[in-house]
């Protein structure tokens, strides 16, 4: 059921970049000749207009035909034709969809914050890792640490503190708790407790509440965590120029479903959050100047405006045709490389979404 709803939810997030572009062609008077809801063979279908609105067999995405785009379109009229509108008239028409995405990441995130809450970390310890250096000094579950070094602890810091003891191997750090009302102090020295990680770590799991915001500072933490996830897309890419992520940490379609279905299983808001990303990364990736992709079609938009006439058709198809050929190529081996981890992945998740 989680991987149903997962895939259901995905296909929605690709209904609302297909839909982003169904309003802005509207808005700009650039016809569609067809407005398909899912993808496969037809269902069912009224036309309106000159658009053809469908469903279609399989519930996930949909598509937008622009009249003009497509060669073999015939005896389309001026007034509809995407290739007669002006330069920002199609402008708008091709960036909508990336647009509505971002969009949505930031509406998603706006419920979360006001209406559901999110998940908080406290400074209350509510578990210990056997044979730690917590459990050696004697922290158990149910301690709240109040200071850590000269800093007061609170649910705002904890994760100034986590980012101080990563960094902290074999270092005395004082920690002060309370437990049953006493104040009481102790000394921990955080180790690398996995051979293959580069962060120290002390063993203690922190309690989590949820918390909620009022509609001005909600608004300004889903800007925030809007921006940074469209920031964040931008680090992911430059991980993989420099070498610092390999084919092994990319994800297709398939690696995609296992995460947000998992997620699923901790709750609707951990569900929520990846939803967010992955639609404002979908936005984000779509605006790359890459042939093909929403960003290529813009370039050839900013190369007419320049020039002041449109670019020769026949090689703009070429590039759009060397870009398919590359994106394909990348999918087949990103999709490999899910199917080839994919018990790796489940591991992974297992212990992550216990």
């Amino acid at each position: 059921m989680g991987f149903l709803i997962t895939i259901l939810s995905l296909g929605f997030v690709i209904f609302i970049h297909e839909l982003g572009h169904l309003w802005a062609a509207k808005r700009a008077g650039v016809g569609v000749l067809e407005f398909s809801i899912g993808m496969g063979p037809r269902l069912c279908g009224k036309k309106v207009g000159e658009t053809d609105y469908s469903l279609r067999i399989f519930p996930f995405g949909g598509f937008v035909k622009l009249a003009g785009m497509d060669e073999t379109d015939a005896d389309v009229p001026d007034h509809l034709n995407y290739y007669k509108k002006s330069v920002p008239a199609r402008l708008l028409t091709i960036s909508a969809g990336s647009l509505m995405n971002i969009f949505l990441g930031f509406v998603i995130f706006l419920v979360m914050y006001i209406g559901l809450g999110v998940p908080v970390q406290t400074s209350i310890v509510s578990g210990v890792v056997p044979a730690s250096p917590a459990a050696r000094a004697g922290l158990i579950s149910g301690d709240k640490i109040v200071r850590f070094e000269t800093m007061k602890v609170d649910s705002e810091h904890v994760s100034d503190m986590v980012r101080v003891i990563h960094q902290s191997a074999g270092k005395s750090l004082n920690f002060e708790f309370i437990r049953n009302g006493t104040l009481s102090s102790v000394l921990i020295q955080p180790e690398i407790l996995k051979a293959e990680s580069k962060e120290a770590l002390i063993g203690i799991i922190f309690k989590q509440e949820v918390k909620h915001y009022g509609v001005f500072q909600g608004i300004l933490l889903s800007i925030q965590a809007t921006g940074n996830r469209i920031w964040g897309v931008f680090h992911s890419i430059s991980y993989l120029i420099h070498g610092k992520a390999g084919l092994k940490e990319m994800s297709g379609p398939i690696g995609i479903v296992q995460f947000a279905a998992f997620g699923l299983h901790q709750g609707v808001v951990y569900f929520l959050n990846i939803m967010a990303m992955i639609s404002i990364s979908l936005g984000v990736f779509n605006l790359f100047p890459f042939p093909v992709l929403d960003g290529g079609h813009m370039v050839f938009l900013f190369l007419e405006a320049i020039i002041g006439k449109p670019i020769n058709k026949k090689w703009e198809a070429r590039v759009n045709a060397a870009g398919i050929v590359i994106l394909v190529s990348l999918m087949v081996i990103i999709l490999i490389n899910d199917v080839v981890h994919w018990q790796d992945r489940m591991h992974l998740f297992k212990r992550l979404f216990p």
